[in-house]
């Protein structure tokens, strides 16, 4: 065959190639299949010798559908992609070629941003130097678009990079995505415009600073611009997308009535399962429904058992997708949410309850390791304690002791100068299942009080009058009633001590305008006072 009849016949090839490319008909990735055939067909001919420009230009494309292979092994699809870019640069260089070189740089630089297996940081370190030299060809003014689109990628790259100093990695990345805008308008890219703000939505929602609250309302201002375009008609998977998204920040924004955001968080996430279903979109309609239970959960209005009910009906359905095997993480995110819930869940049925709940704390166990994730663990070992010590069914002292074992196991992870609040709050923990513990015997067993006491002192080392009267003064409550029923040693001593416990929370409660307690500790301080006179 004649050099011209075999050039011919892969010019046919690489025709063929670029056809099933850029075919919207059919299965695409069929499509991409068949488009490999063709190409890897056409490089028979084309060789960097014989046709260095096609065969440039060919492993370019080859590279571009390797990235949007998904079947098989996709990992191995995004390495022949590395691959087949660096072999066109070969050719396309940036003095020779440099319009095709700053494009193979770009499609280098998306390539490394999706490839996961060995070193992401080193990933992302080249991604982000791909794109570096995209930019020295493309300039806003000559490369308009292609510029924008960098500049978004960017941004993508900046929230994906792992640094310690996140909030400035994330300032870069919300610099990058504006940057995108001068180019990117609602009427000349309403699609590069809309995505370019649901990413500033996501960037600003998750923007770790003080001043959270206003990061958040640019969370909602930047979704709410996306949705112009993003309409339910026109876009449904990304309005969808944005509904959840906009869901969480609204979960998460404070206000002086929480139930207020709370209530647009479910609308958000009732929007969002218009279109998500358990058949189409399994993982985003389990999302959906396990943050719709989580908001349920955090309601204060309405019938609570309602709620709550509605609540553990949203992560149970969660977690007929959300499995062990195939989701661990999220699995155990909704088991542990489920067992809060049933946590608080009131009703006739308590005991069975709890027993729920300490059986989805456990289930989460499995993956919230003490090494894999200590803090996760710690939690639950609080949220185990907090289940046993109302758990009355079954022996009440033994029940008590074990809820003690696990609220100790927590301190393992929560010690005072790393995790003082966490800490604080097991030491009260603790000091009111003492408390619980000594009630069960009369007289009341010493020890049991002595133990309180400790805890509930220790709590108040981090605990102060001037930053935290509400914990403050429930300590001081609950350390009166300890000193009060404290027999041993010298008996005066106890009561006075009591008493002045007794005083500071009662002036703590008013201070709180919490009457109803205010008036317990009243009869309590008389009680005191008489008990010091006799």
């Amino acid at each position: 065959m004649q050099n011209r009849e075999r050039r011919k016949i892969a010019d046919n090839h690489y025709a063929l190639g670029a056809t099933y490319s850029a075919s919207t008909e059919g299965d695409r990735q069929n499509n991409l299949e068949q488009a490999i055939l063709y190409f890897r067909k056409a490089l028979d001919t084309y060789t960097p010798a014989a046709f260095p420009v096609e065969w440039a230009r060919t492993q370019h494309d080859l590279g571009v559908i390797y990235r949007e292979l998904r079947r098989g092994n996709q990992q191995f699809h995004l390495k022949n992609a590395v691959a087949c870019l660096q072999s066109s640069m070969e050719i396309y260089t940036a003095e020779a070629f440099p319009t095709e070189w700053a494009r193979t740089q770009y499609d280098l630089g998306l390539t490394y941003l999706v490839l996961q297996e060995g070193n992401l940081p080193m990933a992302l370190e080249k991604a982000h130097a791909c794109f570096q030299a995209a930019l020295a060809v493309y300039i806003p003014e000559r490369f308009p678009s292609e510029w924008a689109r960098v500049q978004h990628n960017l941004g993508n790259l900046y929230c994906l990079l792992p640094d310690d100093n996140r909030h400035e990695t994330l300032e870069k990345a919300i610099a990058c995505y504006e940057a995108s805008l001068q180019v990117y308008t609602r009427e000349t890219a309403p699609e590069a415009w809309a995505s370019t703000h649901h990413s500033l939505g996501n960037v600003y929602s998750f923007l770790p600073t003080k001043n959270r609250t206003a990061y958040l309302h640019k969370a909602i201002f930047h979704y709410q611009a996306s949705l112009q375009v993003y309409t339910f008609e026109a876009f449904p998977g990304n309005w969808a997308d944005t509904q959840l998204s906009l869901g969480d920040v609204y979960r998460n924004l404070p206000a002086n009535n929480p139930d207020i955001n709370l209530q647009k968080a479910l609308a958000c996430y009732e929007d969002a399962l218009k279109v998500y279903t358990y058949e189409d979109t399994p993982e985003r309609w389990a999302t959906a429904q396990n943050n719709l239970g989580i908001t349920y959960n955090l309601l204060s209005t309405g019938n609570e058992q309602e709620r709550l009910a509605r609540a553990i009906a949203c992560f149970q359905a969660a977690l007929q997708v959300f499995d062990y095997e195939r989701f661990p993480l999220d699995w155990a995110k909704t088991q542990n949410m489920l067992g809060l819930t049933y946590l608080d869940l009131p009703g006739d049925n308590l005991q069975y309850n709890l027993l729920q709940a300490i059986a989805c704390f456990e289930a989460t166990l499995h993956v919230y390791t003490r090494e894999t994730f200590s803090l996760g663990w710690a939690a639950l070992q609080n949220n185990l304690g907090h289940a046993y010590c109302h758990l009355t069914a079954k022996d009440p002292s033994a029940m008590l002791l074990k809820a003690i074992d696990y609220h100790k196991a927590a301190l393992h992870v929560y010690n005072r100068k790393a995790f003082p609040l966490d800490w604080a709050c097991t030491q009260t923990s603790l000091g009111g299942a003492y408390t619980a513990l000594m009630q069960l015997e009369q007289p009341h067993n010493q020890l049991y009080v002595s133990k309180a006491i400790s805890y509930y002192r220790a709590a108040l080392l981090v605990y102060n009058r001037e930053d935290m009267l509400e914990e403050w003064t429930t300590i001081q409550h609950n350390l009166g009633n300890a000193y009060a029923n404290m027999l041993d040693g010298d008996r005066q001593e106890h009561l006075e001590r009591a008493i002045s416990c007794y005083e500071a929370a009662l002036e703590g409660f008013l201070s709180l305008h919490m009457e109803d307690h205010a008036r317990d500790v009243r009869e309590l301080l008389a009680k005191a006072r008489a008990d010091i006179a006799a």
